[in-house]
């Protein structure tokens, strides 16, 4: 790699460290932590294209280790960002450890013992299974961002969402394809592959040289709103208090209309309402409708401001055990049987079958209310 080359990839590493330290000193919470790992994850990939750092086997390997666990930690923050309440599954913690073992160690002996890769099975268990995952998680993470972007109540995220998107996408793309680049070699036993990414190399670097300055410049000049996004929870609540009192001139009685309308009338129970049927109901611009949600009602998505009502009105309606549960799902507005029993479970910790046998009967049932 020429001199031109290797000072990019010092360059990206500069301002990677600088937005690194940034979220380490100026922000809380385990959001602003993972920030500054990725950070460093990404800071560790463009190290790893110097030479003097290359041709050490050691630093080479450390670096690299770290560096492969960019897409884990971007697929966690988009979690953490992007998914409202959701706890995430333990078999996503399997999928991690399984790569941390199969490249991790399985890398490490292969320094030792070459041939521990020459059978087919051991290549792609140590190789290929685990750049799959890669692939995996940093398009996942991109669902993530991509998926309740309509339904989002928080305009600075709705706006990251689509950055998001954008910039990590590609960048994620761009860095795993690269390596699929050297994996495929061992089929094709193409030369000009390798020659392909020794050129694009400094394409990568620079494309997250520019990223990174561009972030960092975005992030410094809207500060306040990066701190609504990446606050711990205490600082949140106080942020929501904040808001509150900040936006108290709100007029009441748009308030008591969303109210009639989702109460008195069930609009809840329409299948497939969307935020922009509310706002047509409402005769209000879509925006305003999102704003007061979440500001005045505090919600930060709009399926947990309509399940809030469909679930309150399905309890109601199971404690008559002559109506089916299918029958109060369909009543209440979902149109899937699945979806109803976890948005139930998350209100009440237990799914409306277990609801229904503790809570006690009513009479005189009455299907119509």
């Amino acid at each position: 790699m020429n001199l031109f080359s290797e000072a990019v990839a010092l360059l990206a590493f500069s301002q990677l460290m600088l937005l690194g330290i940034y979220f380490a000193v100026c922000y809380e919470g385990s959001l602003a932590r993972l920030i500054s790992l990725y950070s460093l994850c990404l800071g560790a990939y463009t190290l790893v294209s110097i030479s003097f750092i290359a041709s050490n086997p050691i630093s080479f390997y450390v670096l690299f280790r770290l560096a492969t666990m960019a897409p884990f930690v971007l697929w966690v923050i988009a979690h953490m960002l992007f998914v409202d309440g959701g706890r995430i599954h333990s078999g996503v913690w399997f999928a991690i450890a399984y790569f941390l073992v199969a490249r991790g160690l399985g890398m490490g002996l292969s320094y030792f013992y070459p041939s521990i890769l020459e059978p087919d099975i051991n290549w792609i268990a140590i190789q290929v299974i685990p750049q799959l995952l890669m692939l995996f998680f940093s398009a996942h993470s991109i669902y993530l961002a991509i998926n309740g972007y309509k339904n989002d109540l928080v305009e600075q995220r709705r706006q990251l969402r689509l950055v998001f998107v954008v910039c990590m996408g590609a960048l994620l793309v761009t860095i795993v394809g690269s390596d699929f680049v050297i994996l495929s070699q061992r089929f094709t036993n193409s030369t000009w592959l390798t020659g392909l990414q020794f050129n694009t190399a400094p394409l990568v670097s620079l494309y997250i040289f520019v990223l990174a300055t561009s972030f960092v410049i975005t992030v410094f000049r809207l500060s306040s709103e990066a701190h609504t996004l990446i606050a711990s929870e205490a600082s949140q609540a106080k942020n929501s208090a904040a808001l509150l009192e900040k936006n108290a001139s709100v007029k009441p009685e748009l308030l008591e209309k969303i109210r009639v309308l989702m109460e008195g009338d069930r609009f809840y129970a329409q299948t497939g309402l969307t935020i922009s049927d509310l706002a047509d109901a409402l005769s209000m611009q879509e925006y305003r409708v999102r704003h007061l949600i979440n500001q005045q009602l505090q919600y930060r998505n709009f399926n947990q401001f309509l399940n809030n009502y469909r679930i309150e009105d399905a309890a109601r309606k199971l404690q008559n055990k002559e109506n089916s549960i299918s029958w109060v799902a369909l009543d209440v507005g979902y149109t899937s049987l699945s979806v109803f029993n976890k948005a139930f479970r998350e209100r009440f910790g237990m799914t409306p079958t277990t609801y229904r046998n503790t809570a006690a009967p009513t009479k005189n049932p009455d299907k119509t209310q």
